[in-house]
């Protein structure tokens, strides 16, 4: 029999290894996707349909599963079925009513209304799922994947919000041309308020899943909560992403001078 791994990287290693692997697998799969145009992104999320279904499968089958393999596999079907709706919303299928520049006269509240106009049937999308997800586990023990989606969606309104207020460094060029629409609501400016509490409850859930999870070891419950500590830390790094480029080139600039 192959030797037992060790309890600390059952939790502190192999988790977060497997988030990073998947989150990275299928951004760059989402991205390469629609930088190939709204008609080769329609078509992978046509042809991926399959495996949506299968993701819903697989939450269904592991419901009950509080091993550590039920955990991962939980995971896995939870962030396929969230990459889907993002493709979604990326390739133009499931976004919003309004998909034009924001208007520059729009300010305040009405500027959020056009910014929720550009995905609003993505959100409504989202909220179907949800209540998909609550029918399809009903009775579950294993919620892994459903809390998957739902942080994944928090921490997206989030980072929404910041790109909305205002951050110190944005990367509109990213998007691909028939998204470059998205770039007009982002405001680069100094953080906003809404920066420091959202980011701080954000770092400060994720430090205390591994906290928790660390004096859970080594109950496969630990694993469960590295998955989504995991997912928490990465973004909380995405939100702080938005203001240390900014600090980082101020910090180069003095050293220049």
């Amino acid at each position: 029999m192959p030797p037992e791994l060790p309890v600390w990287a059952q939790t502190y290693l192999y988790p977060p290894l497997v988030v990073v692997a998947i989150w990275v697998a299928i951004t760059a799969g989402v991205m390469s996707l629609n930088r190939r145009g709204p008609r080769a992104a329609r078509l992978g999320l046509l042809l991926s349909l399959p495996l949506l279904g299968v993701a819903h499968w697989q939450l269904a089958e592991v419901r009950h599963d509080l091993s550590a393999l039920g955990a991962y596999r939980a995971f896995a079907a939870g962030m396929v079925v969230w990459s889907w709706h993002e493709l979604a919303f990326y390739s133009g299928v499931i976004s919003g009513p309004w998909r034009r520049p924001c208007p520059p006269h729009a300010r305040g509240v009405v500027r959020f209304g056009y910014a929720l106009g550009t995905h609003l049937y993505h959100e409504l999308a989202c909220i179907v799922e949800l209540a998909l997800m609550l029918y399809v586990l009903g009775d579950a023990t294993n919620w892994v994947g459903m809390l998957v989606f739902c942080l994944s969606w928090a921490l997206q309104h989030s980072a929404k919000l910041n790109v909305l207020l205002g951050v110190p460094w944005l990367q509109v060029d990213l998007f691909p041309p028939h998204l470059r629409y998205l770039g007009s609501y982002w405001a680069r400016r100094p953080a906003s308020a809404f920066f420091l509490p959202s980011v701080s409850v954000s770092t400060l859930l994720a430090g205390l899943l591994w906290l928790t999870a660390g004096s859970l070891m080594p109950n496969p419950v630990a694993v469960r909560l590295a998955l989504i500590a995991s997912v928490v830390t990465l973004g909380a790094l995405e939100h702080w992403l938005l203001l240390l480029p900014a600090r980082v080139a101020a910090a180069a600039g003095q050293v220049a001078e």
